[in-house]
Formats: structure tokens, sequence, C-alpha cells
């Protein structure tokens, strides 16, 4: 939301003022591909079904509305990959979200589900706990969900939101066998979501070059026809470069970016520690699904690349990324 008040009160708002809308229709559209906190792919509703394990799902088709390379979209795909939830996915327009319409709720990632496709699960970190604790208790979404409470209140635009309570515990029968994982699973989860995040987008448009680069491939992979291509990587990226500063200074990070994000991915690589392999020991956890789908957004672009060469989390993230490949936690699932 915040990247949006920030195009229309800089970008927008100016740009009407001409007379050809047209053009700045398209322009528009072009920049706000990118309106948000990673890299979205903007195009009409595209639906795609992905490979799954041999072994039969226990949970009804889910349908998964996303921008493609958005971090908590990303973050979403890497537990239904992993666990091999079949799902299929609708691509948003990230301008006119007519593919959303039908949604009160207007951001991505949300799913739908349910035998009549009648269940509404929103925020990545909600939807997660929910089917994880579907699949655990081995009951339906809806009933899972219904183990999270709706918080309603009222901000002081007088805007109702609505949330709903704990969306980061997972629920279970019994008792846990080992709660300090359970409670570290859980703090990690929020931490992706409230500080590890919030260092990307200043990172891949640091610098004018970076910013090209990261709208060179946006250009290239949505459904741009030429003009649209255009102005997508070199207004886009102006743009955005410029609004990369305000948010460094907005969540606090270094006047040398890339030392924020540095150090977000050595206090995980320390959390972990020497002697295990993933932060649920043998197996990722939701904490390392988490971690690993937030970054694999900016995989292939020169942030990417530099936190391999500084860091020491290249070995965990490709053995995550392995395991997610071939869906092993389809093998968890009793």
């Amino acid at each position: 939301i915040g990247w949006r008040v920030y195009f229309c009160r800089y970008v927008m708002i100016p740009f009407k003022l001409f007379s050809i809308q047209n053009f700045w229709r398209t322009t528009f559209r072009a920049v706000l591909v990118s309106s948000g906190t990673g890299l979205y792919y903007g195009s009409e509703q595209t639906t795609s079904s992905v490979p799954t394990s041999d072994k039969k799902s226990i949970l009804p088709p889910i349908t998964l509305y996303q921008y493609t390379t958005c971090p908590f979209c990303c973050k979403t795909r890497a537990f239904l990959d992993y666990y091999g939830i079949t799902y299929t996915t609708v691509e948003v327009n990230p301008l006119f979200k007519k593919e959303m319409k039908f949604s009160k709720y207007r951001k991505v990632p949300f799913i739908l589900t349910g035998e009549n496709n009648d269940v509404q699960v929103n925020d990545s970190s909600l939807l997660i706990s929910v089917l994880r604790s579907a699949l655990l208790l081995h009951c339906s979404v809806s009933d899972a969900l219904d183990k999270y409470p709706e918080l309603r209140y009222v901000n002081e635009k007088n805007t109702e939101y609505v949330e709903r309570a704990n969306k980061y515990f997972i629920m279970m029968y019994g008792e846990a066998n080992d709660l300090h994982q359970i409670r570290e699973e859980r703090q990690w989860r929020e931490w992706v979501d409230t500080k590890l995040v919030h260092t990307l987008s200043p990172n891949i448009y640091r610098t004018l070059g970076e910013s090209l680069q990261a709208f060179d491939y946006i250009s290239s992979v949505g459904n741009f026809n030429m003009m649209e291509r255009v102005l997508a990587k070199y207004i886009g990226a102006v743009v955005m470069y410029i609004l990369s500063k305000r948010l460094k200074k907005k969540w606090g990070l270094k006047e040398n970016v890339r030392q924020s994000l540095y150090d977000c991915c050595d206090k995980w690589t320390h959390a972990i520690g020497k002697h295990r392999q993933f932060m649920g020991g043998e197996t990722p956890n939701l904490a390392d699904l988490a971690v690993y789908g937030v970054l694999s957004a900016i995989e292939g672009l020169d942030a990417f690349n530099d936190v391999k060469k500084h860091t020491s989390i290249r070995r965990w993230y490709y053995a995550v990324k392995d395991r997610v490949n071939k869906q092993e936690g389809s093998k968890l699932i009793v």
C-alpha cells in the first residue's frame, strides 16, 4: 500500500496534468507492475498447474492469487511446493486487479479453496499456518481457519480492518514435543515479515543500474507491447530508484543498504548454528521455507549474487531449494 501512495503522490497525479492520457496510462501500468515489496509480473489472468508428487493431496484444490515475484507470494509457493500441495495460480494485474474484483481483500497473496471454492484465506503467513494446521489436524481448511479468530478494528480514518489472531501459530493435537523449537520457528517467521523482507526493495533498486536490471527482468517476462516494455524499463527504473531512498529511511536501514541485507542473512545463519542443517534440524521447517521463499524473489539479481559472496547463506539456501524442488515435505504428510 505504501508504494501505491508514493506512486499516486509523485507519479500519477503530476502525470495527469498532461493531455495525452492514453500514453501516461500505459506508463503507469508499466511502472506499477513493480509497485510493492518485490518484482511484480503484471499480465492478464493466467492459470497454471504446478506439478506435484504422485501422492494424492488430502487438501481440496487451491487457487493462489499472486504476483509472480512478490516475496510474500514466493514464500507461499515455497510452502506449497515443499509439501507437494496441488494448486493453480492466477496472475493479478497490479494496477486494475480485475482478476480479484470479487474480493474485499485487496492484497496478494490469498487463496480460494474448499469443495465449492468458497473458502478464502488471506495473508501469506496466515494461509501457511492454516494449511499446515489442516494437514496436522486432518481437518478441512475451513475448520482450521476457524481456529484463528477474526479481529476487527477501525483506524483513525474510520476504515475497518479485519485480521486473524495468532497467525504464526500452528494448531495441533496433543502436547508439543519441543516447545523451544516451536517458539523459535514462530519467532523467525515473524522476523521474515517484519525485518528481512524490508531490506529487499532498497537493495534491488539501490542504484540506477540495479534498478534497470530489475526492470529489464520485469519487462522481459511481462505481457507488454513494445512501448510498455520501454516505459517499464526506463521510467519505472528511475521512479523506483528514487523511491527506494525513502524506503531506506522508513525501515531504518544502514547507509549502505547492502550491509543491512548481509546482516539479516548473517543473523539467520547464526541462529541455525553449526550443528543444524536447517532451523528445522534435518528437514526445513516453516521458518526455513519463509526465509528461502522471500530471498528467492531476488535470485539472479546483483543483490542476491552479492549476498552469496559476502555471507555464508549460500549452502543453506540451495539445500532448501533442493528440498522444495523435490517436494520432500510431501513425505511428512500422514
